[in-house]
């Protein structure tokens, strides 16, 4: 048994993988929850995805360690698995939109777009042949709140409810929750828009993965494939073949 983990900006993800090459999450929750858990004792080796500060790349695997796990660390790459990095500064990719690239070829190698909707939402093209055609970042729905707030005494919000889609706010926090919520889902309409306008792809997958969507509305999410393991399945490979 192996151990995958996926740690996020504010929240880790962790998954046993057995010798048949199938995940078993077992793990889902913030930095501090992290020692109330405790890895299997048959775990002696760990791939960790990080898009996180060194310091907190540095405590995780200080803490698997201690385990006496062995931790490797991924890294985006310029090629591997088929894919091919759009990125002349390959290591600048985030490894989590790495990984999400090659789970995607790797399960279907077919013209495809990846929503990963954390602390920032990420929008990336991966052509069929496993050319990644390059993306779009902007701030998390939760990230676009706070900067406002931060900014405005008279912008505010009551409680840490989210804003809906195709809502029309009544009150000053719900422009802002609703607000925020559209954008998101603006940003995924103007994406679809692209690949099929400017890309001229009329059959292609939309895997939608990351905290936010639960968010969206039931037309965007029948369109596409929820993926909440998209990062853990890339991660995968990687633990499967360690050479």
């Amino acid at each position: 048994m192996k151990l995958l983990i996926d740690a996020g900006n504010t929240r880790i993800k962790i998954a046993n993988l057995d010798n048949e090459g199938r995940l078993e999450p077992v793990f889902t929750g913030s930095f501090e929850e992290l020692t109330s858990w405790q890895p299997g004792a048959d775990i002696e080796h760990a791939w960790l995805s990080s898009v996180g500060d060194d310091d907190k790349s540095s405590a995780l695997i200080d803490y698997f360690e201690s385990h006496q796990i062995k931790v490797t660390v991924v890294a985006t790459e310029a090629d591997a698995f088929g894919v091919t990095n759009a990125y002349a500064e390959h290591n600048t990719l985030g490894v989590d939109r790495w990984l999400g690239l090659i789970a995607a070829h790797m399960e279907q190698p077919k013209n495809t777009v990846i929503i990963d909707a954390g602390t920032a939402i990420t929008v990336d093209w991966l052509a069929a042949d496993g050319t990644h055609l390059g993306g779009w970042i902007i701030p998390g729905v939760e990230l676009m709140v706070t900067a406002i707030t931060s900014r405005s005494r008279r912008v505010f919000v009551k409680d840490t409810a989210y804003g809906r889609a195709n809502h029309l706010g009544s009150s000053t926090p719900e422009g802002l929750q609703d607000g925020c919520v559209n954008a998101f889902v603006g940003i995924i309409k103007q994406a679809l828009s692209v690949t099929e306008t400017e890309l001229d792809w009329s059959d292609y997958r939309l895997l939608l993965t990351g905290g936010s969507y639960p968010l969206l509305p039931a037309d965007i999410k029948r369109r596409g494939e929820e993926r909440p393991e998209l990062v853990l399945q890339g991660l995968s490979y990687y633990a499967r073949d360690p050479g």
